[in-house]
């Protein structure tokens, strides 16, 4: 992860004009959707961001249990008393940290992807919430290109 990630989401909120927890939000999910296409889908994964550090974390959810019946999602008390939580007991859930450095290059493209996709879905939903109050009012802009159906006009907004 890159070190100064927080200063990243920063610039692109600042550029964007997209409220921070979107952003997080859009990393944390492309972090999960990267570590299931690596590790499995059947694991119980979760994806935080953490400022401190500046990364995003993943964690696999582990069930404390007696006598394994899923070895993907669950861990038997001495071990989860060993490696993972020396006070543990039977029905915790506990978090072990996943190594987000073993993602292959196709998982690393989808996470791209996805954090681009909800960059620009938040980036659309900000500029329709800003024009929607004023249909009906004559306006004029610039075409800037076709796209299919559609037709984009910059209307001169420099903010």
């Amino acid at each position: 992860m890159l070190p100064d990630l927080n200063r990243v989401i920063e610039q692109v909120c600042k550029e964007k004009g997209i409220n921070r927890d979107i952003i997080v939000h859009a990393l944390e999910d492309a972090m999960l959707s990267a570590a299931k296409k690596t590790f499995g889908q059947e694991k119980n994964i979760e994806a935080k961001f953490n400022p401190e550090v500046g990364e995003v974390e993943l964690f696999e959810i582990k069930t404390v249990v007696e006598k394994i019946e899923d070895p993907l999602n669950q861990v038997t008390l001495e071990e989860a008393r060993r490696e993972l939580d020396p006070e543990a007991e039977i029905g915790d859930q506990l978090l072990a940290k996943l190594p987000p450095e073993k993602f292959g290059r196709i998982a690393a493209q989808a996470a791209k992807q996805n954090i681009i996709q909800r960059v620009r879905d938040a980036e659309r939903d900000i500029i329709y919430n800003e024009f929607k109050g004023r249909k009906g009012e004559l306006v004029s802009g610039i075409v800037q290109r076709f796209e299919k159906k559609n037709i984009i006009v910059n209307l001169g907004r420099t903010d």
